[in-house]
């Protein structure tokens, strides 16, 4: 049976006869991972997959009619289990992957479930969920655990403005917002009593920035998270804002703007024990909005 997601490919409901091809190409495609860490085994890689192995519950993933890849996705009463994903080696990097995992969110979201998963440390998968909003909720010796939570309606309204704001959209941003909204810049001491002032001083900001999404999440008050990082040539910012949404129109922001510096002299990498200095423009989880 063929079911059709976005365009790009399709999902094969897998025969219980498949099992020995799906086993072939999970090994190539975590082999170089597993061999990194020195856990390459054949024999534990065949127990994994036969446990629990239901093949009403695997997909090939199908692209111009070649199997490419599969997954094991479950549909739970409170969950959504992404057991197994994977690509072969010659077909990654080629979008498939974010096309397939996009779909699987979008499933989640309808249905309003969470998507809970594990990685193998070390694997560049782990940047990958990274970068579709999935978040670390535990760690064993050799694997990473992680769950994405479903889109309120709330968040993807905030998801929206920024990339509406992105791509210079104006009209659609301004459509997002109440025509009374109460935004408040605290750190400059700055106040926008409507959304036509609001859009003004976007439109108005001078040229050159690109906005990256950081965090956008439901707070338990209702109220919306959003962490961005603004690039805007030498200077880098971030913005930590509230938002408040009603009826899928924000009403009401609150924000609080950083500049990005390098830390004082005192705090240069190995002067304090167990201080080490990183790069923060290598934020796996900043993607555009």
């Amino acid at each position: 049976m063929i079911v059709s997601p976005p365009a790009g490919f399709a999902l094969e409901r897998a025969a219980a006869g498949d099992f020995e091809d799906l086993l072939a190409l999970r090994l190539r495609a975590m082999r170089a991972s597993l061999e990194r860490l020195g856990r390459y085994d054949e024999k534990r890689a065949r127990e994994r997959l036969a446990h629990g192995f239901d093949p009403a519950r695997t997909q090939h993933i199908v692209v111009e009619g070649r199997r490419v890849g599969f997954i094991v996705l479950k549909t739970l009463s409170h969950t959504m289990r992404l057991d197994h994903f994977y690509v072969d080696p010659p077909f990654q990097g080629c979008g498939t992957g974010r096309g397939v995992l996009a779909w699987i969110c979008e499933q989640a979201d309808r249905a309003q479930l969470p998507v809970e998963l594990v990685a193998l440390k070390g694997s560049e998968s782990n940047r990958f969920y990274l970068r579709h909003g999935f978040v670390p909720t535990g760690e064993g010796e050799w694997d990473i655990d992680y769950v994405r939570t479903p889109l309120w309606p709330s968040v993807r309204a905030v998801r929206s403005m920024w990339a509406a704001f992105q791509a210079r959209d104006w009209k659609a941003a301004r459509a997002l917002l109440k025509d009374d909204l109460q935004v408040v810049w605290w750190t400059s001491g700055e106040r926008f009593d409507s959304a036509d002032a609001f859009i003004a001083v976007q439109q108005k900001y001078p040229e050159g920035w690109t906005i990256l999404l950081i965090e956008c999440e439901r707070l338990e008050d209702g109220r919306v998270m959003s962490l961005v990082r603004v690039d805007h040539p030498p200077a880098v910012f971030y913005a930590t804002s509230c938002f408040r949404v009603d009826d899928g129109r924000i009403v009401g922001i609150d924000e609080y703007w950083a500049t990005a510096e390098v830390p004082a002299a005192w705090r240069s990498d190995g002067a304090v024990p167990g201080l080490a200095r990183f790069d923060p423009m290598d934020n796996p989880r900043a993607v555009a909005p």
